[in-house]
């Protein structure tokens, strides 16, 4: 029932404005697009991936940007990040873009958590069929995409929360994980831990996954990239989170920069505005920075 509260107050709002901003964007010009490759071979659109590169660019092995967009594991698609990530694609990287099954239509997000891992074996193995660099791979997600990028990057790494999450094993190293306003402590308190403790169902606390529902559990034993976070002073859903995984990570000893705006001509910047706007001024510079830490660790 909470669920379902929650879909229809929060989720149908910003079904409405998301729609709007995407159909006020503009494509930029000369990406190739490779749409709808099923990375499970089931036939289910929340199974699909999109591959995006520069279209002069076939020939060559581009560093590679994998992405997970957020949504509040309760909708969206990788529609949702299409422009974002066709900007990504302009800037002269090879983008995957994937969508995965929502909450209620899929258990938890422990289903979500082993889709996108799935993904990422598919991504692993075929990455050779496109300008793709196998050496430079930065995965990105926002919100609750930030949750699950966070999650699986951890995952690549840690046999035990692999066997925790009943995982695939997948053969990819990250050069550097970036997150926008990850939503990544799903056990915590106030009113964003009791929306994603409903997410987990009744006797989530006997699952394996009980003890790594945090961003700092799961990177306790995982050997993290360095990571790039982007918050802002209007961030209502991130700000604590992002700010908090910031230090968490630190306490971890890995490389973190965190880019928190704090206002753009005297407005405040909402949620995953850098993946919402990335041609707007504050975005285009959250991206050259988020590209920057990046590209500082080839």
């Amino acid at each position: 029932m909470w669920l379902k509260l929650f879909d229809k107050i929060v989720w149908d709002t910003a079904r409405k404005s998301d729609g709007k901003n995407l159909a006020s964007q503009v494509k930029p010009e000369g990406v190739k697009e490779v749409c709808d490759l099923s990375y499970i071979d089931d036939g289910k659109w929340q199974h699909k991936l999109d591959v995006y590169y520069p279209e002069k660019s076939e020939n060559e092995k581009l560093p590679v940007i994998i992405d997970v967009h957020g949504g509040g594991w309760m909708y969206g698609d990788k529609e949702l990040n299409k422009f974002y990530n066709l900007y990504l694609a302009a800037r002269g990287y090879c983008v995957f873009n994937m969508s995965y099954s929502l909450v209620p239509d899929c258990a938890d997000p422990a289903v979500q958590l082993r889709e996108v891992m799935q993904a990422l074996k598919w991504i692993s193995e075929h990455m050779k069929e496109y300008p793709a660099d196998e050496s430079k791979i930065m995965l990105t997600g926002d919100s609750a995409g930030g949750m699950l990028a966070g999650f699986a990057a951890a995952l690549l790494t840690d046999e035990n929360l692999r066997k925790a999450y009943d995982t695939v094993d997948v053969d990819m190293k990250l050069t550097v994980l970036a997150l926008t306003s990850p939503v990544g402590y799903m056990n915590a308190g106030g009113i964003i831990g009791f929306y994603t403790k409903k997410m987990w169902t009744e006797g989530y606390k006997d699952k394996p996954t009980y003890h790594y529902m945090n961003l700092n559990e799961v990177i306790e034993n995982a050997q993290m990239p360095p990571t790039f976070m982007v918050t802002s002073s209007g961030d209502m859903l991130g700000l604590k989170q992002t700010l908090r995984a910031a230090e968490d990570f630190r306490k971890k000893g890995i490389e973190t920069e965190l880019m928190n705006w704090p206002e753009y001509e005297g407005e405040k910047l909402p949620h995953v505005f850098s993946v919402l706007g990335p041609t707007t001024v504050p975005g285009k510079e959250t991206i050259d920075a988020m590209c920057a830490f990046y590209r500082k660790h080839f």
